[in-house]
């Protein structure tokens, strides 16, 4: 049997060099993860792998240096990941083979195109040809976002079935949905989704319930009810002691082969916790006053508030179930980190809103610049409500107007930009004041760090630590 080509990917991100590695694995590489530079050098050395993905900025160097100690390898491919187009002639510049180069956030079916030549004329087929023969629903797939038409309104599109994340290029959109991707093709791919209130965090967890194609449904429970006697049985679900009778199938069973959602996480009960610990672990459980075990195969994803699973109160969360729960994390930034795709999503959100009705809603003009010039404080939630209002009292034939003053109330005043920071501890503000800083800069760690007035060291220190 013939040897599979080996391959490294040198990325300091987990989920992203595992989302590689999957595209990887897919066209038949045996593939080698390494996260710093010091750790490639060895894997090079030993392996000598056939093809190269190397990021550029890592924890403890730079990829481009790397790549210059191997200008005279005669090994295969290099592929370059970078989050800034501007290096493309440094990295040209480095060895006279052909140096492919990435842009992030990285196109997954573009790294397949690029290193699968029937996967590149399948990626240049048009829109109505992809539409046509159902490959855009795969290219969606493989993407974790769905080939949105914006330049039409977005009208047409079945956006029940996705989220207003599928639009919008910021780099913490497209993390988001490379995450949503690589959650959903886990059977049992616990996560843990955070953001702000009003970002819709569970419509992420349906939309990655939708895309792992599970067969059993989506449940999603409110922690804060599930307190009592009661919400056990609610949850593990009640057996008869004598006759081993199934009395009631909870929450777990009612969720098999499908997702289990557990949004407000942070209020399930301890005693709660405890229980579904073994469960994260191993997918067996017991029933309520049951002699037996049961098993079941679910993904179970919670929803916090906030933006980070530091923000969950320890207090609130037992690290174990915390630390089984969130094998993958999710992000939802807020309205304010995708200033820049205001307009998109205020589209997508347009189309919802419009829904079986007859005919093309457009923005007016005005209304275009209100959207993008408003603070939306509450998010998703309240541009929706505004957009839905607005819709509700167009006429037939009518642009979309939205009044100044519909949009007054989601508009801050200068003098009370403050007050949302008041109760919020240094150490959070300093989190979130980094984690804004990185994404303003699409993730670029010198940029974020020379901003902050900090080395890069300490950045890295900062980051492991938030």
């Amino acid at each position: 049997m013939p040897s599979r080509p080996t391959s490294l990917v040198l990325e300091d991100d987990v989920t992203l060099a595992r989302a590689y590695e999957r595209v990887l694995v897919s066209l038949g590489y045996e593939v080698t993860i390494a996260h710093r530079v010091d750790a490639a050098r060895a894997q090079i050395r030993d392996k000598g792998p056939e093809l190269m993905l190397i990021d550029i900025d890592l924890p403890d160097g730079n990829g481009l240096d790397l790549m210059e100690e191997l200008r005279n390898d005669t090994r295969g491919r290099f592929i370059v990941i970078s989050g800034d187009n501007s290096q493309r002639a440094a990295i040209k510049s480095i060895r006279s083979q052909a140096v492919e180069l990435l842009i992030k956030p990285v196109d997954l079916a573009s790294l397949r195109a690029m290193l699968d030549p029937h996967q590149a004329s399948e990626h240049a087929m048009s829109k109505e040809e992809r539409s046509s023969s159902g490959s855009a629903e795969r290219a969606a797939d493989e993407n974790g976002v769905a080939n949105l038409d914006r330049s039409a309104g977005l009208m047409g599109v079945a956006v029940a079935k996705s989220g207003w994340f599928q639009v919008g290029d910021h780099h913490a959109l497209s993390t988001l949905r490379t995450t949503m991707s690589f959650s959903a093709e886990r059977s049992r791919g616990h996560a843990l989704i955070t953001g702000e209130p009003g970002v819709d965090k569970p419509s992420v967890a349906r939309a990655i319930h939708q895309r792992g194609r599970r067969t059993g449904q989506c449940l999603v429970i409110d922690c804060a009810d599930e307190t009592g006697e009661l919400a056990m049985v609610r949850m593990f679900g009640r057996e008869d002691p004598r006759s081993g009778e199934i009395l009631h199938r909870g929450y777990i069973e009612q969720a098999a082969a499908g997702t289990l959602v557990l949004d407000h996480v942070e209020k399930l009960p301890m005693d709660m916790q405890s229980r579904l610990l073994p469960f994260l672990e191993s997918g067996s459980f017991r029933r309520v006053d049951g002699n037996r075990g049961a098993e079941a195969t679910l993904s179970v994803i919670g929803i916090a508030r906030d933006s980070g699973t530091t923000d969950v109160d320890e207090t609130s969360l037992r690290s174990d179930f915390l630390f089984r729960l969130a094998q993958t994390t999710l992000a939802v930034p807020n309205l304010r980190q995708c200033r820049d795709d205001i307009q998109a999503i205020a589209d997508w959100l347009l189309a919802e809103a419009a829904g079986a009705r007859e005919g093309e809603l457009r923005f007016s003009a005005s209304s275009r610049e209100l959207i993008a010039n408003a603070v939306w404080k509450r998010n998703v939630r309240e541009l929706r409500s505004v957009i839905e209002q607005a819709v509700a009292a167009t006429g037939s034939g009518e642009e979309v107007q939205i009044e100044s003053d519909q949009t007054d109330a989601a508009s801050a005043e200068s003098g009370s930009e403050i007050e949302q920071w008041v109760g919020t501890t240094i150490w959070e503000f300093e989190r979130q004041l980094l984690n804004a800083t990185l994404l303003h800069f699409d993730g670029d760690k010198e940029k974020t760090a020379k901003t902050l007035g900090v080395s890069l060291k300490t950045l890295y220190n900062r980051m492991n630590a938030y």
